[in-house]
């Protein structure tokens, strides 16, 4: 478990009187509550050190295939910087953040990614057994 789940467990413990699965339960709830609501602003690319994002990582973050994002480079959709030392090299891309942040900007169904999992509520239908003897005759 992380900090932040263990401290909002230890308040829910102090607000139930100790009753430890209470408070498990509350701080489980608070947990898949803020994991599905949806995010006011487009996610941070990651990671937080400074450093440009390579390609791999962009798609890690928007959940697609890296040729999915060396195709929006290629089209000037996304804009990126080759940093090869060689000029007929094959080409190394970086994403600097402010230029994924106005992507997403400017492309919102892509800000959120669809979640993974099978639907829930969608069920296959069956289609009933007929008896044999029950068949119409041509």
């Amino acid at each position: 478990m992380n900090a932040a789940v263990n401290t909002l467990y230890a308040e829910y413990l102090e607000h139930t009187g100790g009753d430890k699965a209470a408070a498990a339960s509350l701080a489980l709830a608070a947990v898949l509550r803020d994991s599905h609501s949806e995010p006011s602003e487009p996610p941070k690319p990651e990671p937080a050190d400074g450093r440009p994002l390579t390609v791999p990582e962009v798609a890690k973050h928007l959940r697609v295939s890296p040729d999915k994002v060396l195709g929006w480079i290629r089209s000037g959709a996304l804009r990126a910087y080759n940093v090869t030392a060689q000029e007929n090299g094959r080409p190394k891309y970086r994403v600097s953040r402010e230029d994924l942040e106005a992507f997403l900007l400017k492309n919102s169904a892509i800000s959120r990614p669809a979640p993974r999992g099978r639907p829930v509520g969608r069920r296959k239908r069956r289609i009933p057994a007929v008896p044999a003897e029950g068949l119409p005759t041509l």
